[in-house]
């Protein structure tokens, strides 16, 4: 899992979240480092912060959906932005899911990641 986050402690809560499920984790604080995490090693799955300084969420999907190898990674919106209309437009079609951060249970996040994979497995 990689968690593309610019707050630490969202990033660490989001991490060991996924630790304590068996997944192992990388993060990245923003949208360059965490392009340059995925060429490191390709994730099972990314969650995404949308609103980040250098490279925001919106500009990380741009780039990731540019890769053919990286495009059936599932990417999960966890984001505190109140998405306007265009938002969403924008992201229609890149991500599986948005999630706004506080608004979701750890077993929600949780059982749709391992979805999420696991449909990703199927296809390729």
């Amino acid at each position: 899992m990689l968690v593309v986050d610019d707050d630490p402690a969202t990033r660490q809560m989001l991490g060991r979240m996924l630790a304590r499920e068996g997944w192992g984790v990388s993060d990245a604080e923003n949208g360059r480092v965490g392009l340059l995490r995925m060429a490191e090693q390709r994730p099972d799955a990314v969650l995404l912060d949308l609103m980040m300084p250098e490279m925001d969420g919106f500009e990380f999907v741009a780039e990731l959906r540019k890769q053919k190898a990286w495009r059936t990674i599932p990417v999960v919106v966890v984001t505190s932005k109140d998405l306007t209309l265009e938002d969403r437009k924008q992201l229609n079609g890149y991500v599986e899911q948005i999630l706004l951060k506080g608004a979701y249970r750890t077993e929600e996040l949780l059982s749709l990641v391992r979805e999420l994979v696991l449909a990703s497995a199927g296809q390729q």
